[in-house]
């Protein structure tokens, strides 16, 4: 980088301060006034969803990571560019990136956990299922998993048990720990509690055969994985590339990329290819997802 380059990124980031702190100071109330509320509704969302995985964090706390990064994006953005166009274009949609970095780690963080639920619930049931052998009630078969298994579900199986104590119905618990817990083996489970509880029938056993389908069934979805995991690396690798050529040829030589950034037609250009390129990313997640 050369210092008539470097002087003209320190000056730009000086006058977006001065801007920014004028437009706190006294222009920007009422956007000031509508970000709050945004971002207040949007972190109640993520403290909402923190508290059903069972961890704790403040909605002051989620507005500070959303404005964090919203305008982190912004400077990263505006420090990319080379030219007034293309600063004003990454710091665009790196601060729109930003804005939904937190949407994006809550949907992986619950993600995580579903899967570790997932990989836990064959050992929850067949624990159930020798506590139902051994003589237990299916109530403390539920209190000997929480006991005997970790979190995350533990956690869950105790809110069930919990939720009994206090005078819920099995049935009604069971049916909030399915809507808890949106997984397919899961639902397959309360659903031959709930119907064994009505009709009748040997629940250790049906435990059983449950536990060895969700085995089989995981077996094949590893091989389907294992199968489709280069078609989903390429597919990202495609996607990639048309941001990371601009990137690199606004870097080797700005004019190339100058009419994309400073005229109305580039503009549209750009925003036909982020549309494209969204579109076969997703294209390329329906593809791959294959139900088992």
């Amino acid at each position: 980088m050369t210092p008539t380059l470097l002087l003209m990124k320190m000056g730009g980031l000086g006058v977006l301060f001065a801007a920014a702190a004028l437009f706190v100071s006294g222009g920007g109330e009422a956007v000031g006034a509508w970000w709050r509320v945004r971002t207040r509704t949007y972190g109640s969302w993520i403290v909402d969803e923190f508290d059903a995985m069972f961890e704790a964090i403040t909605v002051e706390r989620a507005q500070a990571f959303i404005t964090g990064m919203t305008v982190g994006g912004a400077l990263i953005g505006f420090l990319l560019g080379n030219s007034l166009g293309s600063r004003v274009f990454f710091a665009i949609f790196l601060a729109a990136l930003g804005y939904f970095v937190p949407q994006f780690f809550v949907i992986w963080r619950r993600r995580q956990r579903l899967d570790r639920i997932d990989d836990q619930l064959v050992d929850a049931l067949r624990l159930m299922s020798n506590g139902l052998k051994a003589g237990l009630s299916l109530q403390q078969a539920l209190e000997l998993a929480v006991r005997e298994t970790k979190p995350p579900i533990a956690d869950e199986l105790a809110r069930v048990v919990k939720e009994i104590h206090l005078g819920r119905l099995m049935d009604d618990a069971l049916r909030r720990f399915a809507e808890r817990v949106p997984l397919e083996d899961n639902r397959i489970v309360v659903d031959s509690i709930l119907t064994l509880r009505e009709t009748g029938g040997n629940l250790s056993e049906t435990f059983d055969v449950v536990a060895n389908t969700i085995v089989e069934r995981k077996k094949v979805s590893g091989k389907i994985k294992s199968m489709t995991a280069q078609g989903m690396t390429q597919g990202f690798i495609m996607c990639l590339m048309p941001p990371g050529m601009l990137l690199l040829f606004s870097f080797i030589d700005p004019t190339y990329t100058a009419p994309l950034f400073n005229t109305l037609l580039g503009w549209v250009v750009l925003a036909i290819i982020a549309a494209l390129d969204l579109m076969g990313l997703w294209l390329m997640f329906k593809l791959v997802q294959i139900d088992v």
